[in-house]
Formats: structure tokens, C-alpha cells, sequence
């Protein structure tokens, strides 16, 4: 009896020890930076006051900024919904033997950080790039036939790398529809619309719902495609970023909690018609059943939309790995580049400054991870065993970060750390190396913790029923009995997180010194100093990084991506 009071007693001083912890990192890295973002929106040159969110609301054209992001944000939910949802109708229903290898290559942008896509769709698509001048001598066009920037090139690059929210949520909902019920409908001779209308959609809509708040979110926040492709169409991500660059802390502070507020807004919305509407059910009766080959014209539709999207894939990885190995005077001048060298991989490995970018970002993204794992591995155990008001607060921020765009996440962290702060030990963090994996941490939380929460759910309760009637406290449970059977989740998403963070671009160009200059600056400097060959050979090395971990992901992971 004594054993069990001590036993008692110690699981509660680890778990009100573990709150205190996680109520001082939480408040202090992602509530108090954000209301010091808020504080400063109101500071004006004679104390606090409204005059800054005034002028700037009240100026036409920042209005027109706002009005942008949202249309950016929207059209990538539309876009990126109709692409996400067509392919995994095709992939559940009709695709044949070729399923594993084109569902893999489907998956692949989810791995390749968005400044890479970019700028390789430059040098597919831009000016000078090989499809465009290709075009121009293959039909003799006098100019080029289409102009890579703008909203519209923002977006075909946005749909390139975020459908995959929509194509994977969509395809592991239509793992848990009973066929049967499809069946049934069809031998009562419902159209095939009718059958998706009343039988699929109502099944994969919290699927849909999840993935327009992911779709949305990325597109308000993405800042290359519209910094390197914009043109003239200025959004809210790329105005903090010149605000910041410009000394303009307070009008970056005004930007950053608008753009929070859409982004927040957007969520709560949907978020309540996904407790509305949600229904998802927890086992398939009736496994899908392939019969033939289908045909029809949404079927054709589906089939083309394949073919154009694995091109789309294949193509920018191709050309970057081809114009890796091509010297930058070649690639300037020619429109198939022939001048193959290995230079510009010779120059990374051999000289250290160029080399320091790449370990900076492998060492930056791990030490984010593993600090991100630390929080929210226990965490996700604590809210799964014991409901209460304090498991869900935590909960609840540590999600946060979803609804917060990168760029928001940098200019709090700047507003909270530009001066000695009790949360950083009185250190001023900004312009040191440890700013960027404080960021990187907390915008992988919510993934991290998802994915945590999931497998810490399905653990079987007997083995910690068991562990603890041997008189095991809970401490020994979890590191012993817990840990070992969530590992495979938490390693695939750790290793998703890892990759994620090695190519992020908005908050490093926010956050990165002398110290910390990650890879996805110098592929950009690179680029800007016409060194093209040492910015694709960076390239590459990242996405040689991506595959390996998404070979890695799909061996932890089988059941979620297969």
C-alpha cells in the first residue's frame, strides 16, 4: 500500500513538474512574443495609440496588399483542392499496378523545400529558362510566349507544392468508406456523381476541411514564390519581410497581426464546420475492389491529370539535377546547357564558407526537432491519459503555430528577444545562432504533436494497465512501455519536421546572422549573384536528403502513406 502512495506521489511531482516546464517554454516562445507583436502595432512615436493600424488600413494600397494575400490564399485552397482530390480518386479507385511507384512520386513535393521548386521553375519557366525558350525556337516566336510572374505563376507554383495536403489527407479518409455502400448505390443504378455527392463527400469532408486550413495557410504565408516571382503582386508575407528590412518594426508588427487574423479567422471558420459536419468513421467494413479497366470522361480527366502532375513532378527535379553539373556561364548563355562540369559540387566540399550554409541548416533543423519532440511526445501522452482544463490549454498552444504564418512567428520572436528576456536565461537571442532552431521548433509543434497524439492513441491500454499492476511508476511506463510502441510515429514525424525545417526560407530570411545562414539564403544569394551552378548543386544535396527521408518515412509509417 505504501509502495503504490509513493508511487502516487512521485507520478504527480513528474507531472506537476512537466507543466511547470511546458507552461514556462510555451508562454514564454509563443504567447508572450506574440503579445509583444500586438503591443508594438500600437506603438507610435508619442506613446501607444491606434494611428498605426489606422494609417496603414487606411492607405489603398496596403488595402490591396491584404485583399492579395487573401486571393492568394483562396485560390491555392481551390486549385490545390481540385488537383489533391481528383488524384486520390484516381489512386483509390482506378489506379492499376503502377500505384505504389506514382502514389511515391506524388508524395515527392511534400520533400522538397519551396525555394528550390522555385527556383527551378525559373529556369524552367522564367524568361531565359529552357521550356520557354524551347518554345520560342520550336515554333519561332518572336518573344517569349509567356511571362513567369504574378499572381499566376505564384499559384502554379503553390499548386505544385501544396496539393499534396489535400491528395494525402483525402487518400487515407477513402481508406475507411465502406465499398459496400458504394456498391450498393451503384446497383441501384445512382450515378457516379450522385454516389460521390451522398456517399464519398460526406465521408472525406473532414479530410477536405483539415486540408483547407493547411492549403490556406501556406498560401497566405508563402513568401518565395512571391519574393523571387511576384512581380508587381505584393502580398502580406513579402511587406513584412521589407518592413523588417527597413527598420519598420511597427508597421511589420501592424502586417503580422492581420495576416494573423486571417489566418486564425480562417480556421476558426472551418474548424466549425468540421464540428458540424465532421463524421469519420474508425474502421472500413468493405475494402475497395478494382474490377477492369473504367472508363468514362471523369475517369479520362483523372488519367490526364496523373500524367501532367507526374511530369510536373519529374521535370524541375531533372532539370536541377542536370543544371547541377553545368557550368553558370553555360547555363546564362545557352538554352539546353552543355558546359558539364562537377565545379560547382567541388566548390561546397572543398571550401568551407560555402560548405558552413548547408551544416548550419542540417544542424539547425535537428536540434528543432529534437527540441520539438522533447515538448510535445510528453505532452500528447499527458492530454490522451488525462483530460482536464490544463491538458487541453497546453494542447491548444502548442497548436497555435498552425494558425500563425512563418513570417508572424519570426517578427514575434524579433519584437520578444531583440532585447535580454527572462525566457532566454537574460539573453538577447536575436543575431545569435540559436534564434533560428527557437523557430523552426515552434512552427513543427503542431506537427510534431499530431503525430504523436495519433500514435500515443493507439497504443493498446492493456500493456500500460500491465506495466503499472507490476508496480511500475509512470515515469518507467512511459520511457519503457510507451516510447517503444509510439516510435515508429514519432520518428516519421520527426524526420517530416527534419525535413521541413532544412529548406525553409521566410523565417530564416527574417531571422539568419553571420552565425546561422542557412542553406535556403545562400541557394537564394547564390542565384542573385549569378553563381547558379553552386545554387542548384545545393539543391540537389537537399533533395538527395528528401528522398532518403521519405524512403525513411514511408518504412516508420507504412499504414498513414500507403
Amino acid at each position: 500500500m505504501k509502495n503504490k502512495n509513493h508511487i502516487k506521489i512521485k507520478s504527480g511531482l513528474l507531472k506537476g513538474s512537466w507543466y511547470i516546464v511546458l507552461a514556462f517554454l510555451l508562454t514564454g516562445y509563443i504567447v508572450v512574443p506574440f503579445l509583444c507583436t500586438v503591443i508594438k502595432s500600437f506603438q507610435t512615436e508619442n506613446g501607444y495609440g491606434l494611428s498605426n493600424i489606422k494609417d496603414y488600413l487606411s492607405n489603398p494600397n496596403q488595402l490591396r496588399v491584404i485583399l492579395n494575400t487573401v486571393m492568394l490564399g483562396a485560390a491555392s485552397v481551390l486549385v490545390c483542392g481540385i488537383v489533391g482530390i481528383m488524384l486520390a480518386l484516381y489512386m483509390t479507385f482506378l489506379a492499376g499496378r503502377e500505384k505504389k511507384i506514382v502514389h511515391i512520386l506524388l508524395l515527392s513535393p511534400m520533400m522538397i523545400p519551396g525555394v528550390i521548386v522555385v527556383i527551378s521553375f525559373i529556369q524552367l519557366y522564367g524568361e531565359s529558362g529552357m521550356v520557354t525558350k524551347g518554345l520560342e525556337y520550336l515554333f519561332h516566336l518572336t518573344e517569349a510566349p509567356f511571362h513567369f510572374q504574378g499572381f499566376g505563376a505564384i499559384v502554379f507554383v503553390i499548386a505544385y507544392t501544396q496539393y499534396v495536403y489535400f491528395y494525402l489527407n483525402i487518400y487515407v479518409a477513402l481508406k475507411y468508406i465502406d465499398y459496400s455502400l458504394i456498391e450498393a448505390a451503384r446497383g441501384m443504378g445512382t450515378s457516379k456523381m450522385r454516389v460521390f455527392a451522398d456517399v464519398i463527400w460526406p465521408e472525406i469532408l473532414p479530410a477536405v476541411l483539415t486540408s483547407v486550413i493547411v492549403t490556406f495557410a501556406s498560401g497566405i504565408s508563402s513568401f518565395s514564390a512571391p519574393n523571387l516571382i511576384g512581380g508587381g503582386f505584393k502580398v502580406l508575407s513579402t511587406q513584412i519581410v521589407r518592413s523588417k528590412a527597413n527598420n519598420h518594426m511597427e508597421t511589420a508588427s501592424v502586417q503580422v497581426v492581420i495576416l494573423f487574423l486571417i489566418s486564425l479567422s480562417v480556421m476558426m471558420l472551418i474548424q466549425y464546420y468540421s464540428r458540424k459536419y465532421g463524421n469519420i468513421n474508425s474502421a472500413r467494413a468493405s475494402a475497395v475492389v478494382r474490377t477492369g479497366k473504367k472508363k468514362g470522361i471523369f475517369v479520362s480527366l483523372c488519367r490526364i491529370v496523373i500524367v501532367v502532375q507526374i511530369i510536373m513532378v519529374v521535370l524541375p527535379v531533372a532539370a536541377i539535377v542536370y543544371l547541377s553539373f553545368v557550368d553558370t556561364k553555360s547555363i546564362m548563355t545557352m538554352i539546353f546547357p552543355r558546359g558539364f562540369t562537377l565545379e560547382n559540387y567541388l566548390i561546397i566540399a572543398e571550401k568551407g564558407r560555402v560548405l558552413k550554409p548547408l551544416i548550419n541548416s542540417i544542424k539547425m533543423s535537428v536540434m528543432a526537432v529534437a527540441a520539438g519532440l522533447a515538448i510535445t511526445v510528453p505532452t500528447a501522452y499527458m492530454v490522451v491519459k488525462y483530460k482536464g482544463k490544463w491538458n487541453m490549454l497546453f494542447r491548444m498552444l502548442i497548436m497555435l503555430p498552425w494558425a500563425m504564418p512563418a513570417s508572424v512567428i519570426a517578427v514575434n520572436l524579433i519584437n520578444a528577444f531583440n532585447k535580454k528576456s527572462i525566457f532566454a536565461f537574460n539573453q538577447s537571442l536575436i543575431g545569435g545562432f540559436y534564434i533560428l532552431p527557437i523557430a523552426y521548433a515552434i512552427t513543427s509543434l503542431p506537427l510534431l504533436y499530431s503525430s504523436n497524439e495519433v500514435a500515443v492513441q493507439g497504443i493498446n491500454k492493456n500493456l500500460e494497465e500491465a506495466s503499472q499492476s507490476l508496480g511500475a511508476g509512470m515515469f518507467y511506463t512511459f520511457i519503457h512501455v510507451i516510447i517503444p510502441n509510439i516510435a515508429p510515429g514519432i520518428m516519421a514525424g520527426g524526420i517530416l519536421g527534419l525535413i521541413r525545417n532544412i529548406g525553409e526560407y521566410t523565417m530564416s530570411a527574417l531571422l539568419y546572422g553571420v552565425y546561422n545562414r542557412p542553406i535556403s539564403i545562400s541557394m537564394v544569394t547564390n542565384m542573385q549573384e549569378f553563381k547558379m551552378g553552386i545554387s542548384l548543386a545545393y539543391g540537389v544535396i537537399v533533395i538527395i536528403i528528401c528522398y532518403v527521408a521519405l524512403g525513411l518515412i514511408f518504412k516508420f509509417d507504412k499504414e498513414k502513406y500507403f
